[in-house]
């Protein structure tokens, strides 16, 4: 029999199992107690098989209902009993025969006040009869009345020991499980009230969205509408409101040369790519222009400041890029930089030709670096 038993088996059925693998010279145990809850008489049996293992059976308690209930009201903590005294076993013998029947069997029986004070719960050892004791001499074969006595109180003391033990220790799971129930109810309750903030959150930011496409709408006579799959994607955005509204403003624009001129404006989720939100973009190219020293940090400010220019639909002038920086400069500060970086400005857009499209190709002060530059080059070539 397995010895592992798990906490929330009852204390009378582990009782039952460690007397069994414990106790040397038993063939036979039976444990009868009273349940709660359920308010179920419960009886549970094990036996030695051939192959010295032991198998548990439930044993039915119906006919032998009134009997128990009078043992378990009995006082006295033990006593030794024959078969005779058990009509459960009488009746098992004028019905079928048991390997028990070859032998005299000497049964004790253990009384434990069960947890309601109610009642007893009661323990049959069935012993062999050929068992030789560790505590008989050689040349006596069974116990004496008064050495029955002895052993019956030992075993009574060991086992009553034992089920405290297993009462307490059932007793401190139980709050270890109550208060890990807690736990659990309360991590439970943070998340839902988490996940709750996250939802109103994300409300606000399709409300907000909604009122920035109200805006536009108004400005160009339009009627512009979020999709489904728009409001989910808004309601995840995690960056700023700046970058939303430039975002949303972008979809609005991308909208209008998709649509016809009278008709509604849906704007749909891949209308907005939050991969390439300024959030996330402009610190990828911060990152990847760290290197580029003092001369990449401008040419990155404008290229940011002139993406702002566009999306404002103005003039790609000097004045506006300088006031759409992150720090506004005047249009002479443009010109002043530039001219003090001139060859460090040639020298990366040479090694970086994919990059700063927008001032490379409509910003007039860099374009003008890189003309002259490249008729220099040319001249260098003839001369």
């Amino acid at each position: 029999m397995n010895s592992f038993v798990s906490f929330t088996d009852a204390p009378p059925l582990r009782l039952l199992r460690f007397a069994a693998d414990a106790i040397d010279g038993i063939e036979k145990g039976l444990i009868v107690f009273y349940q709660m809850p359920g308010n179920k008489l419960i009886a549970q049996s094990v036996e030695r098989n051939h192959d010295e293992g032991w198998e548990v059976r439930s044993v039915l308690v119906e006919d032998f209902y009134e009997f128990f209930r009078s043992e378990r009201q009995r006082k006295g903590a033990y006593q030794w009993l024959g078969k005779d005294d058990l009509p459960f076993e009488v009746h098992n013998q004028a019905f079928s025969h048991t390997i028990f029947d070859e032998f005299d069997r000497t049964i004790l029986l253990l009384r434990f006040l069960d947890e309601t004070n109610q009642g007893y719960d009661l323990l049959y050892l069935y012993f062999n009869p050929r068992f030789k004791s560790a505590f008989l001499s050689s040349e006596k074969q069974s116990f004496s009345t008064s050495e029955k006595a002895l052993t019956a109180q030992i075993l009574h003391r060991l086992l009553a020991t034992f089920l405290v033990l297993m009462r307490e220790e059932r007793e401190s799971f139980g709050q270890l499980m109550n208060n890990t129930r807690q736990l659990a109810n309360r991590f439970q309750n943070e998340r839902n009230k988490t996940e709750l903030l996250e939802k109103q959150a994300g409300q606000s930011l399709v409300e907000y969205s909604k009122d920035i496409l109200n805006e536009l709408a108004c400005k160009y006579n339009r009627k512009a509408l979020l999709s489904p799959e728009a409001e989910t994607l808004i309601r995840n955005f995690s960056g700023k409101l700046s970058h939303l509204k430039e975002l949303l403003t972008n979809a609005f624009h991308f909208s209008l040369i998709l649509n016809e001129p009278n008709q509604e404006l849906m704007i749909q989720d891949w209308h907005m790519d939050i991969e390439k939100s300024p959030l996330k973009s402009d610190k990828r190219r911060k990152e990847k222009y760290e290197h580029l020293g003092r001369t990449g940090d401008l040419l990155n400010r404008l290229e940011f400041a002139a993406r702002s220019v566009l999306n404002d639909r103005l003039p790609l002038t000097g004045k506006n890029v300088g006031s759409h920086c992150d720090k506004p400069i005047s249009a002479p500060a443009i010109s002043d930089a530039l001219k003090k970086h001139r060859s460090e400005i040639i020298a990366l857009f040479e090694q970086y030709p994919d990059q700063w499209p927008i001032i490379r190709k409509d910003f007039a002060p860099i374009r003008n670096i890189l003309i002259a530059s490249g008729e220099k080059g040319k001249n260098r070539r003839v001369g």
